[in-house]
């Protein structure tokens, strides 16, 4: 046998309207239950309401180039951080309990509870305009809006009116301690810095006490004061060589000058002097030791004159002991011409040294005022007593020239030493300065600004400053703003079709039985010879009733169950 292919129907428009009109109670249940559970939780759900107050920022009245303010940061960070302030723990258990708004949970002992449920209420929400300046298009914030839900209205509204108090308040105390603070600050620094002023100038003033001559500014003053000393020296170097040779030359010709008049007698010879009798009677015994023995009555009487003149002469020792020298010298060489030969070498020794002693003789000088008669008695030459004035008053000038010529070279050591000295001296002044000068600016610096921050704190204390005013009182909310129960009802609806769908497909696709001509069709691969239709009978038309029933009994339950929630919600917004 041939398998044979029997033809397939698709389904039609009309065959998903006969399956939705045989499935309609099993759409509609689903329906309305979908919907009913959607209107119950829409209207069960407690209202909640929003109270909020306005707040708009206030610009700053005197211009900023006048009085600029010393606050700082942004008014979004401002307004974060009285927030912060506001949401602490100690602070929302005050304004729990001076609202007297959860007295159940205070009661209760859910202090955090309470606390976490008043934080998560607070809404707090920025107005922000574009606006355009130096730094380009910004955004400013103009004003913000506090809030707070509750599920009560009144709650709400005192709540939200707190808040903005508190705003208000933590605001202007907030601005006033930071510009006291700041100002505070300022003086204290403006302290500091005037204490090591004073420490700095001390360090100064005794730092110019201790090397005012090595300053930098007198280096000009050393310097000419340097040349000065060092022509000075010159000049008196010059006098002193001078004075030297002029002292040289009295002293030469004082020695030359009997400090003695002349003494005459009265035929009118001159009576030679102790000095100069001294000099002649030395020359007559070198002459006489050469012709005569020393027992020859002329070198007996010239040795003994020269003896008795040599005790009154300071040179008169060395006189004495030479004479006394050369006498001895003179017997041993007549000793020795009489032994030997004149060319013995003794007798030549002999002679050499008596040679050697005669010249010794000679070369001693004897001044006319180095006898002791002359040193006993004052002179009485006028000549003499002149040189002598003039050579003491050449020594006594070259004295002080002296001494002056060491005052200079010490001045000019002085000099000198400071000139060295000046650009250490100059380095150390000048950081002494430059932190003398940096300290007198940071101080003049600090002192405008603390008058300025002054003049900002008192800008704050009054209503000149920046500031929040209160431009909208917290409002007693007449509608809530959530739950949305329309947006719940249509989601619901939404649901409740689809859910309905649903149901139709799922009884659909389990229920196995053939309907209709096509159905036959399909299963069979023929169309059917004769088509009965179906025949309604008593108990179909009482299941049928019954199943009316119930559905209308459903429905009437849910709608007493979403009358009871409707009237349930406006007593507790009315509350």
């Amino acid at each position: 046998m041939e398998e044979t292919v029997s033809p397939y129907y698709g389904m039609e428009l009309s065959d998903y309207f006969s399956i939705l009109k045989r499935r309609k109670w099993t759409f509609l249940l689903m329906f309305f239950l979908i919907l009913a559970i959607g209107i119950l939780i829409a209207y069960s759900l407690p209202a909640v309401y929003r109270s909020e107050a306005t707040i708009i920022i206030e610009r700053q009245e005197i211009p900023t180039e006048l009085v600029a303010t010393t606050v700082t940061g942004y008014v979004q960070e401002r307004i974060q951080g009285i927030r912060q302030r506001l949401v602490t723990y100690d602070n929302l258990v005050e304004i729990e309990k001076k609202l007297d708004i959860y007295p159940e949970m205070r009661a209760a002992g859910d202090i955090n509870e309470m606390v976490t449920l008043i934080k998560k209420n607070i809404n707090v929400e920025m107005v922000d305009v574009e606006t355009n300046d130096k730094r380009g298009q910004t955004v400013a914030t103009i004003a913000f809006t506090v809030g707070y839900e509750a599920e009560i209205a009144s709650v709400a509204q005192k709540v939200a009116a707190a808040l903005a108090d508190r705003y208000l308040q933590e605001n202007k105390q907030a601005r006033s301690e930071q510009a006291a603070d700041v100002s505070e600050f300022l003086g204290v620094e403006a302290e500091r810095l005037k204490v090591e002023i004073i420490t700095l100038e001390k360090k100064l003033a005794s730092f110019k006490q201790e090397r005012i001559s090595e300053l930098p500014e007198l280096m000009q003053v050393n310097m000419r004061l340097y040349e000065k000393a060092e022509g000075q020296i010159e000049t008196t170097k010059d006098r002193i060589t001078k004075l030297e040779d002029t002292k040289a030359s009295i002293e030469s010709e004082l020695s030359l000058t009997n400090p003695r008049k002349a003494v005459t007698t009265d035929e009118g010879k001159i009576i030679q002097g102790p000095t100069d009798r001294l000099n002649v009677l030395i020359s007559e015994f070198l002459q006489s030791s050469a012709r005569y023995t020393s027992s020859h009555p002329d070198m007996v009487r010239i040795k003994r004159e020269i003896k008795i003149l040599g005790g009154q002469s300071r040179q008169g020792a060395e006189v004495n002991q030479t004479v006394a020298n050369i006498t001895k010298q003179r017997n041993k060489l007549l000793d020795a011409r009489q032994k030997y030969g004149a060319d013995h070498p003794d007798v030549l020794r002999l002679e050499k040294s008596i040679s050697v002693m005669e010249s010794a003789l000679r070369n001693i000088e004897l001044t006319s005022n180095s006898t002791r008669s002359a040193l006993q008695a004052p002179a009485d030459n006028p000549r003499y007593v002149a040189l002598k004035t003039q050579l003491d008053s050449t020594k006594s000038n070259l004295k002080e020239e002296r001494a002056r010529l060491r005052q200079y070279s010490s001045k000019l050591d002085e000099y000198e030493k400071r000139l060295f000295q000046t650009p250490v001296v100059e380095r150390d002044y000048k950081s002494l300065s430059r932190d003398y000068s940096n300290a007198q600016k940071k101080y003049s610096d600090l002192k405008d600004k603390q008058i300025q921050a002054r003049l900002a704190e008192q800008v704050e204390a009054g209503d000149k400053a920046e500031r929040f005013v209160l431009a909208g009182n917290a409002y007693l909310p007449t509608s809530p703003v959530s739950p949305n129960r329309l947006g719940i009802v249509m989601l619901a609806g939404l649901l409740a079709f689809g859910g309905g769908l649903g149901g139709v497909t799922l009884s659909e696709f389990k229920d196995r039985s053939v309907r209709g001509r096509r159905g036959v069709t399909n299963l069979f691969g023929a169309g059917p010879i004769a088509i009965i239709p179906y025949i309604e009978t008593t108990s179909d038309i009482s299941t049928r009733s019954k199943s009316y029933l119930y559905a209308l009994l459903v429905v009437l339950i849910i709608v007493l169950v979403l009358v009871g929630i409707y009237f349930n919600s406006q007593s507790s917004s009315t509350v």
